[in-house]
Formats: structure tokens, sequence, C-alpha cells
């Protein structure tokens, strides 16, 4: 091989790895997991809002850590989306609003929740949104998560095998 038959290698090879990685980036399901819904509207429960979210963006990551299936999108890009728009988990008005931010974020589908306290325990629901549609997958939502207020991060794991097939 001459030089130049080097060169028309090597360029080959480079466009073909380039069109294989824009390829999968493009084909790459984008997610957001947004804050749950206080459903409560009691501002000391707010911090559940942020850290189920937080929790369950971090389980997803580490269920495909590669990101070969999807790419979650950072929560500091969630939140200034939220910011945008002055929403409030807290507010009756926010799963509503959320689209509006959703928007923003360019993806495909959304994971949500939201939770009530009772008597020391705590409801928790999720599911995998499709964006165009704005509604919930029939297939993909923990529905009916009760759990002490001391055990509620353990509905992570119970949300996260219910919404994790869904993000395919």
């Amino acid at each position: 091989m001459n030089g130049d038959d080097m060169k028309k290698a090597s360029t080959i090879l480079l466009t073909a790895i380039v069109f294989f990685f824009a390829a999968n980036a493009i084909s790459q399901n984008r997610i957001a997991v947004i804050p749950f819904q206080n459903m409560d509207g009691k501002f000391e429960y707010n911090e559940w809002c942020y850290s189920f979210q937080d929790s369950l963006a971090k389980a997803l990551y580490n269920a495909d850590p590669e990101e070969l299936s999807y790419r979650i999108v950072p929560a500091d890009s969630v939140e200034a989306a939220l910011a945008d728009l002055n929403l409030d988990p807290a507010n009756p008005q926010y799963f509503t609003d959320m689209w509006k931010a959703i928007s923003k974020l360019n993806v495909k589908k959304v994971v949500c929740g939201s939770f009530i306290v009772e008597g020391g325990s705590m409801l928790i629901k999720a599911a995998v949104y499709d964006v165009k549609l704005k509604l919930p997958h029939p297939k993909y939502q923990a529905t009916n998560i009760f759990k002490d207020l001391d055990k509620a991060y353990e509905a992570i794991e119970e949300i996260l095998n219910v919404v994790k097939p869904g993000m395919m």
C-alpha cells in the first residue's frame, strides 16, 4: 500500500467510526427524571420531591452506566428548565405545567412520580411518560407503593424494576 492508499483507508475508517458513534447517539433515548410531586403540598415534604428524583436518576444511571440503551438528562438541566417557568413540585398545577419545561429538554420519555404522606406512611407512585402523548405507558407504572417514612427510599428499587424496561 502506498501513502495515498493508506490515507484513503484511514479516512474511510475514521468516517465509519464517526458515523457509528453519531448513529448511536442519535438513536439513544434521552430520558428526564423530574422531581416527584408532593401531593400533600406541605412544605416540609418538599425535600422528598428532589431526593426521590435524584435517587431514581442515580439508580437508572447505575442500571446502564455505559448509556447503551438510554441517557439520563443531568438533574441541573432539568432543574434549569423547571426554574425558567418557576415550577414547584408542591403546586397542584405542577403536573400540567411541567410539560412546558419538558419540551425544552429534547427527551423522548419522562419518569415522574408523586407521593402523599399519611399517618407516618408514604404512598408513592411513578411512571414512564411518552412525551408526545403526555400519557403514562400502561405497562411501566409503579403504583400503590406503601412505605413507612423511614423506609421510603426502598421504593426506588421497586420503581426501577418497573420503569427501566420502559426506557428501551
